[in-house]
């Protein structure tokens, strides 16, 4: 499998362009978890950064998993690849977020258990990561799991987004291109806030599906070397989208950073292909799936200690920067990285065992 080290770097900013949103927005009826003294339009459009691992993951499952014509996909292979990618650190933070919830609504008698979205059943719907296997819908116990679920949903039905997806045609993989963004652009415009939309398929299908045939496209350029300023000006191009309140525009250029970072000449790669850039990308999951944690043991912990409160917000942002980050770094060493190499073990040794059998039989 190639490993394009400017599109690792790239989670990193998606994964802080989220906590952007989640720290620093104004939601309706409460003020932002932190005053920095100013708000931001390029902090209010962070949920966007899911857009783009939605696109990014298309791209890169279609590059490391795309059979070539004739041969067929692993599926069941590859679902187990996934499932030790994405589960072992989502089930444990799901967990501490359960404990977390029952805990301070044993201790504040606030009666939300059971109501609202911290259900059973829905605890058994984010438990297998089916809680976002519908169009659009409010988050659960650890809400920025949905995300999680909605790209289990990409990996289950991965063969489809192959078979339909067109192969060494540009003009079919063009066309499809064009639909899937008038698909969002729908989406978008039939939303009551934009793609803010959460908790669904709705932005998944589209830009996985985008991401699928930007991979496609790619293979009809075997001898191109990318152009050296595709990914700054694709980049401007997500700065326009944002300033206009366009989030599908955001997307198209998102896919095109995506497209030009996957060729070395990009004047962006240097950058993007630092080590402590790549290996903050490579912790980006744990940085996105944990950070609700640490951001509700701060609010405890300002809420107890009023000289952490009185402190300046960019100080109190670093601060909290520094405990999402020293989690997802532990998550990532102590459970993310030792269960992917477990549970692959595991399935290289099944499936030598299996190849063992078979011999022996014929």
């Amino acid at each position: 499998m190639r490993h394009f080290m400017p599109l690792t770097s790239l989670r990193l900013f998606l994964a802080l362009w989220v906590l952007c949103r989640h720290w620093f927005y104004r939601y309706e009826g409460s003020g932002p978890l932190l005053e920095i003294g100013f708000s931001s339009t390029f902090f209010d459009h962070g949920y966007l950064g899911v857009d783009g691992f939605f696109v990014l993951s298309g791209f890169i499952l279609a590059h490391n998993y795309d059979p070539s014509p004739g041969r067929k996909l692993d599926w069941s292979a590859f679902l187990v690849a996934r499932i030790a990618r994405i589960y072992p650190v989502y089930v444990v933070c799901l967990f501490v977020m359960a404990v977390a919830v029952i805990a301070r609504d044993t201790v504040l008698q606030s009666d939300t258990l059971g109501s609202g979205r911290y259900s059973a059943s829905g605890f058994f719907l984010e438990f297998f990561m089916l809680n976002a296997w519908r169009y659009a819908g409010a988050g659960g116990w650890n809400d920025v799991g949905w995300s999680v679920s909605a790209e289990w949903f990409a990996y289950v039905w991965f063969p489809i987004f192959l078979l339909v997806a067109p192969r060494l045609n540009r003009k079919r993989l063009f066309s499809m291109a064009v639909c899937m963004v008038a698909i969002l652009a729908t989406v978008e415009l039939t939303s009551s806030d934009h793609l803010s939309l959460s908790g669904g398929l709705a932005r998944l299908v589209p830009e996985f599906m985008l991401g699928v045939l930007l991979c496609r496209l790619r293979e009809t350029l075997p001898n191109y070397q990318g152009a050296r300023w595709g990914g700054l000006c694709s980049s401007g191009v997500c700065v326009i989208g944002v300033v206009l309140w366009a989030d599908t525009i955001v997307v198209i250029g998102a896919a095109g950073l995506i497209f030009s970072l996957s060729y070395k000449k990009d004047a962006l790669t240097d950058v993007l292909s630092l080590r402590a850039l790549v290996f903050l990308g490579e912790v980006s999951y744990c940085i996105y799936i944990v950070q609700r944690i640490p951001q509700y043991l701060f609010k405890f912990a300002r809420y107890r200690l009023p000289d952490l409160e009185a402190m300046p917000g960019v100080v109190q942002a670093l601060l909290l920067f520094g405990l999402t980050l020293a989690a997802a770094i532990f998550l990532h060493f102590a459970i993310e990285k030792p269960m992917r190499a477990w549970i692959n073990r595991r399935l290289r040794r099944n499936e030598r065992e299996g190849s063992s059998k078979t011999s022996q039989v014929a």
